[in-house]
């Protein structure tokens, strides 16, 4: 039989034998008016009765303790108007909160009754997937995602600023942060495309031109180019790393004059040499020079050192033929003489020079190489699928590399647009002519800074009636990926969502199973059991050092490591939930087996695993990392280990403190001075502001008290009195040591099943439960208890859940 009929039979079953008519049994497909009447009249017949007998005492108009006045939930109408209000007073009579120990209780099948009302009143909710999430990666999803792509180490995000567990990374980028994600962006590429050798080639018509004084636009066809006096040829050009470049020109200049034209190369604002251009007009020649040159882009121009010959004197005048003999006349005049002691000077007429000849140049081509590029690595081979050639034209080239990047980048295949707006960027880096890996470079950088990126994007299908689709196979694939191991799909899930079968729920199941064996799920550990067991907070949690020498950084990494190959353990060899609580076995290294007290059995930094003979070891609430979390800066705290059983491990909520109420060391006097925690606590407790929580929280954490900060065993306390372990877990009665404590703590199961399935729920949706996720959340710690309550049992049930398959549309 399947397990969702067997599991229908028995809860039907239960719903009989508490409610004791048909009309509750008209089950999840009849008619929603007719069911809704029955858990009405229900409610009416079986539920008002125990509120009336139980609560109403002090819950009504005139009393209303805690704020709360259950009178107005008079009927089963009445109550389904104010569901916040039932839900609040039926969760504390559930979590034995309510009614206080001193009051009469309601007897365990009373209990049971309100849970399974409670139970068929939530299953009136309709089927729907949720709030879809359209959510960023975390900061540690985007650096796995970064390590997976491009191979980069993950610490290459280690600026990013972290985020707030739980809040789904909803919102859009800030501009401070988008600054952040495009200089990781750099750094990743450049540390994985290297600098390839440059060689560039221009036609003389290519080139900026300046023709005395003038502009002289290019030719279409780039052919040669002439320069007559002076003049000067420019371009613009990337220089992908520091080094030696080579520059050759091929030109020719009219053989004229003495000395040879003289072609200044100048780069940037510095001229790097000359080259002395000799060849005739009829037969070019390459000339070359060598210079340094710094990263990044460059001018370079070809300028005209002497573009005139120098200035001729005319030729000799010949004589002019001899005059007629002159006619007698007057004597010409007498010259001035010249001042005595001074020879006359014969003044000879001015020799007029001949007009400047120019000299003329060309350039048929310009060739420019860098220095010897880096070979590429690996990494880069595998991003560059395609190379630019005689055969392939670089933006065909720049194609197909976009479309093989967007496919992983984006988890999905890229839409037509989507290439074109990489292509768009590869175009602005070309145009500019940058060197084909760094135009390549700008393009994927693009890539790493979209929203198809940054953010998990949906693939979903057709909309149904209902307005609820299916996720999209390569939406599966990325939900499933990010779910388990905090990165990107990895080969085998992308096959198979490209073969459209990943959803498929055997195969979904397999490969569930399939994400649990990979190394890689120990990712799962940090996103979601440690923010669940609080060991986020290990790392810089505060800790008196005169006290506690021993907490070094190293025995941190130790206390984190041992819950995570523990917690990886129970997770991977399919072993039961609870062995979370209680485990014969652990893992330990030379500075954790201290703590433990066996030193003399573990060595080294490497941590092992250990069986443990101690009854009051083993499971996470003895473990050191959890105990110091739950612990002060200088002492243990019943309260908040109280707090870590009551909300982390049976899903309850604990009661909110007054505000205004001192710290209990703030209300030290000396009267009590010489009293032990314990002590001080129970005189704390008496205080009707405090007791509402101390109550509830400090009997739970006493049980625990046995361990110091550190997760030591202690028999005395700091002030040398014995220590007393004793407590009471509500609705299971006393225990009196830790392992009393457990062991109460696994007699429900049921509640630790069915809060570990909530937050696993939670944590895949990325959101908050409401309405039909909790009805979900029933029936996954339902299943999974029929099959051994296996965490990996749950973890698939999750994974293949209703909410984790589809998502709400627009209605």
């Amino acid at each position: 039989m399947p397990l969702k009929v067997i599991y229908k039979s028995l809860l039907y079953s239960i719903l009989s034998y508490f409610f004791g008519f048909a009309l509750v049994l008209a089950a999840e497909d009849g008619d929603l008016e007719a069911r809704t009447t029955a858990v009405m009249k229900a409610f009416d017949h079986d539920v008002k009765p125990i509120l009336a007998a139980y609560c109403l005492r002090c819950h009504d108009e005139a009393k209303h303790k805690g704020d709360t006045d259950l009178s107005g939930l008079s009927s089963g109408a009445a109550a389904f108007a104010d569901r916040s209000l039932l839900t609040h007073g039926f969760t504390k009579l559930l979590a034995h909160e309510m009614p206080p120990a001193r009051e009469r209780q309601p007897s365990a099948d009373e209990r049971r009754q309100v849970a399974a009302w409670f139970s068929s009143m939530r299953r009136l909710t309709p089927r729907d997937p949720g709030e879809s999430a359209f959510r960023r990666l975390s900061r540690a999803e985007y650096a796995n995602t970064l390590h997976d792509l491009l191979g980069v180490d993950p610490a290459v995000a280690a600026d990013l600023p972290g985020d707030v567990a739980g809040a789904g990374f909803t919102s859009s980028i800030a501009p401070v942060l988008m600054e952040k994600y495009l200089l990781v962006a750099d750094e990743a590429l450049d540390q994985l495309i290297r600098p390839e050798q440059m060689r560039l080639s221009w036609k003389a018509g290519q080139l900026d031109a300046v023709v005395d004084g003038k502009p002289d636009p290019g030719r279409a066809e780039g052919a040669e180019r002439r320069v007559v006096g002076p003049g000067q040829l420019a371009a613009l050009f990337p220089a992908p790393s520091d080094g030696t470049y080579t520059i050759t020109v091929r030109a020719a200049s009219e053989r004229v004059g003495k000395e040879p034209l003289r072609l200044a190369v100048r780069c940037g604002t510095r001229v790097v040499g000359e080259l002395a251009i000799t060849a005739p007009l009829k037969s070019p020649a390459t000339y070359s020079l060598t210079c340094k040159l710094p990263a990044g882009r460059t001018s370079l121009a070809l300028i005209v050192v002497n573009p005139f010959i120098e200035a001729m004197e005319p030729p000799p005048v010949k004589p002019a033929p001899p005059a007629a003999a002159p006619r007698p006349g007057p004597p010409p005049a007498a010259s001035p003489r010249p001042p005595a002691g001074k020879a006359p000077v014969a003044k000879e007429p001015a020799k007029p020079l001949a007009p400047p000849t120019v000299r003329t140049l060309l350039i048929e081509t310009i060739d420019l190489v860098g220095p010897p590029g880096q070979a590429p690595s690996a990494a880069q081979r595998r991003l560059f699928t395609a190379v630019p050639g005689k055969d392939l034209a670089k933006r065909e080239a720049a194609r197909r590399i976009a479309t093989d990047f967007a496919r992983r980048a984006y988890r999905r295949p890229a839409t037509a647009a989507e290439i074109d707006v990489l292509l768009s960027v590869f175009d602005l880096a070309d145009g500019q002519d940058e060197v084909f890996s760094e135009a390549v470079k700008l393009m994927l950088k693009g890539a790493l800074v979209s929203p198809q990126f940054l953010f998990i994007t949906g693939d979903s299908g057709g909309d149904d009636p209902a307005g609820v689709t299916p996720l999209g196979d390569h939406e599966l694939a990325a939900r499933l990926s990010y779910f388990l191991w905090s990165t990107m799909p990895d080969d085998e899930l992308s096959a198979l969502a490209d073969a459209g079968t990943l959803h498929e729920p055997a195969r979904l199941a397999q490969q569930v199973r399939r994400l649990i064996a990979d190394p890689r799920s120990s990712a799962f550990f940090d996103s979601f059991a440690a923010p669940w067991l609080g060991l986020d907070r290990l790392d810089a949690l505060p800790v008196d050092e005169q006290r506690f020498p021993q907490m070094t950084p190293a025995l941190r990494r130790a206390m984190y490591d041992e819950v995570v190959q523990f917690f990886g353990a129970v997770l991977r060899e399919d072993r039961s939930l609870l062995e979370l609580i209680d485990a014969d076995f652990t893992y330990l290294n030379g500075p954790l087996a201290k703590l433990y007290g066996l030193e003399g059995e573990v060595k080294g930094p490497q941590l092992r695993r250990v069986a443990l003979t101690d009854v009051n070891r083993g499971g996470l609430l003895t473990m050191p990392g959890v105990l110091a979390v739950t612990s002060l800066p200088n002492r243990t705290s019943p309260v908040k280990r109280g707090r870590w059983v009551l909300e982390q491990i049976l899903g309850q909520s604990a009661p909110q403190p007054p505000m205004n109420v001192a710290a209990l060391e703030q209300q030290d006097t000396p009267a009590n001075a010489g009293l032990n925690l314990r002590q001080r606590t129970e005189l704390h407790r008496r205080d009707p502001a405090c007791a509402g929580c101390h109550r509830v929280l400090d009997p739970l954490g006493f049980g625990l008290e046995n361990f110091d900060p550190l997760g030591r065993w202690r028999e005395r306390d700091d002030t040398g009195l014995a220590v007393d372990a004793t407590g009471e877990l509500p609705g299971s009665g006393a225990f009196h040591s830790p392992h009393e404590l457990k062991r109460a703590l696994a007699a429900r199961r049921d509640e630790i099943c069915r809060a570990l399935a909530g937050r696993l729920l939670a944590h895949a949706l990325c959101r908050s439960l409401a309405g039909y996720d909790e009805i979900v959340a029933d029936d996954l710690a339902a299943a999974v208890a029929l099959d051994g309550c296996k965490l990996q049992s749950l973890v698939v049930a999750v994974a293949t859940s209703y909410p984790f398959l589809n998502r709400r549309t627009e209605r």
